[in-house]
Formats: C-alpha cells, sequence, structure tokens
C-alpha cells in the first residue's frame, strides 16, 4: 500500500511540472538564438556577436514571426525563411533596424500579404530580396519596399499569386533588376507602379498574364525579357525605352516593332495577327 502510495505521489509530481520550453520547431530545429513558442510565434533577440546568417526552413509548426523578432542582429547578413507552409502572418516590424543585411528570402510560405520589409534600414550595396512561391499574396501595395535600402535593389518576386501592382509600388528604391516571372495570376501592373523609383535596368515579365506595361518609367530598362507573355498584345512606344540594348519577346510582331520607329510619338504597337512573319533579321532582339 505503501509502494502504491509512494509511486502516486510521483507520477502527481511529474504531472505538474511545467513544460519544457521547445527547442525545435515540429520537424526542424529551431535556429539559435530564436526561441519557437508552443502558439507557433517565432522570436530571435538580440545582440547575439558574429550570428551572420539564419536559416529557417523545413517546419510545420511556425505559424507566426512576431514584430521586433530580429531585433538588435546587427550583424545578421542573410536570412532564410523557406518552405515553411504553415507560416500564414509576419507582423509589421519584424525586420527591424539590420544594417548589414545582404540577402532576404521568403519562399514557399503561405502568408497572405506582402511582408513589411520597410524599416530594415540596410546599408548593403545591391541588397537582394527574394520572394518567392507564396501563392496566397495577391498585391504587391504602394509603397511596399521604401526604407528596405538606401542603396541599389535586386527584387526576385516570381511565383507568388500576385494579380495586381499598385500605383507607386516601388517608390523609393533604386531598381537593378525586377524579377515578375512566373507571376500566373498577374494581369495589371499600374502605370504608375514605377512612380518615384529609379531604375530598374533589368526587367522580366515572363510567363505572366500582363497585357500592356506602364508607360511611365521604362527609360532606365536595359534589358527586357518577356518570354511566354501571351497576353501581353502591344506595347508602349519604342521611345519610351530610350535606353533598351536587349530585349527577348514572345511574338514576331513584337520584334519588327522595336526594330520599327513609330511613326506618331506615344503610339503603341499592336498585334494585328498572331502570326506574324519573323523580322528579316537575326538575332530578333
Amino acid at each position: 500500500m505503501r509502494r502504491r502510495s509512494l509511486a502516486l505521489r510521483l507520477l502527481l509530481a511529474l504531472l505538474l511540472l511545467p513544460p519544457p520550453l521547445p527547442q525545435t520547431l515540429l520537424g526542424a530545429p529551431c535556429p539559435e538564438p530564436c526561441s519557437c513558442r508552443p502558439d507557433g510565434a517565432l522570436r530571435c533577440p538580440g545582440p547575439r556577436a558574429g550570428l551572420s546568417r539564419l536559416e529557417i526552413s523545413q517546419s510545420d509548426s511556425l505559424e507566426k514571426i512576431e514584430a521586433n523578432a530580429f531585433d538588435n542582429l546587427l550583424n545578421l547578413s542573410e536570412i532564410l525563411i523557406q518552405n515553411t507552409k504553415n507560416l500564414v502572418y509576419i507582423e509589421p516590424g519584424a525586420f527591424t533596424n539590420l544594417p548589414r543585411l545582404k540577402y532576404l528570402s521568403i519562399c514557399n510560405t503561405g502568408i497572405r500579404k506582402l511582408p513589411d520589409v520597410t524599416k530594415i534600414f540596410s546599408s548593403e550595396f545591391n541588397f537582394i530580396l527574394e520572394i518567392c512561391d507564396n501563392l496566397h499574396i495577391t498585391t504587391v501595395p504602394a509603397n511596399a519596399f521604401q526604407g528596405m535600402n538606401n542603396e541599389s535593389i535586386t527584387l526576385k518576386l516570381y511565383g507568388n499569386g500576385f494579380e495586381e501592382i499598385q500605383s507607386h509600388a516601388f517608390n523609393g528604391t533604386t531598381l537593378i533588376s525586377l524579377e515578375l516571372k512566373e507571376n500566373a495570376h498577374l494581369k495589371k501592373m499600374h502605370n504608375d507602379a514605377f512612380r518615384g523609383a529609379r531604375g530598374p535596368s533589368i526587367l522580366d515579365i515572363s510567363s505572366t498574364k500582363l497585357q500592356a506595361l506602364p508607360s511611365y518609367g521604362l527609360e532606365s530598362i536595359q534589358t527586357l525579357i518577356a518570354t511566354s507573355s501571351y497576353s501581353l498584345k502591344k506595347l508602349p512606344s519604342r521611345e519610351k525605352f530610350t535606353n533598351l540594348l536587349d530585349a527577348t519577346l514572345t511574338y514576331p510582331s513584337h520584334c519588327c516593332a522595336f526594330r520599327n520607329l513609330p511613326t506618331k510619338e506615344n503610339s503603341e504597337f499592336k498585334i494585328v495577327n498572331w502570326w506574324t512573319a519573323p523580322c528579316p533579321f537575326t538575332p530578333c532582339l
């Protein structure tokens, strides 16, 4: 009887012990120096000397990244958040004051809105932001990248659920390259999407459903890539592309339009026949 009583007391004591703090996200380790709470939230408070790279991937339980999650991690140069399909919310201000950040990748998640990157304040040249394969993000809003970096940037925004890019979306940026390829539902890019931006030098809109390019802000483009862009049946005036050097296009008539300057200023080139014969020049740029 005493043995049963002792065993019962030991069992009750074990049951009353507080649960251990989780050290891992389901299916993936919790990256140092972060804490991964039972409610699915992630925090990575600093300062942490020497930490330059942080990778969060292959997690089934991460659901939220809180505001100031990476606060004071001043030496971080790379953050990768990938293959976390249950991550549905990144709070505004999650990425704050990261002056040495060079590369931020957020790919294959469940987030519904473009994450707030306007408080990163990176001072690195050619900052790279990669947002890809996030199928629930439908809109690129105004001023989405303002404050992210005070130097030049490369935006790799491909394979998402984008349907619309709003006016002034790239305001306040100096764009080297903008990749919008493989956004299969992207139909509309506001005519003032590039208003307030410098660049881009390279624009890739391949495999989208864009029906037209904005007529404002094309003068910086040196390379235009628009393969498998079957909905793009007309182009702005050739004079809008004052610095264009190379173009890879979908239709032969696109090619002809670029080779033959229109007689009327600001006229648009339209596809008359989808099977127009190729231009008698090779290569057709």
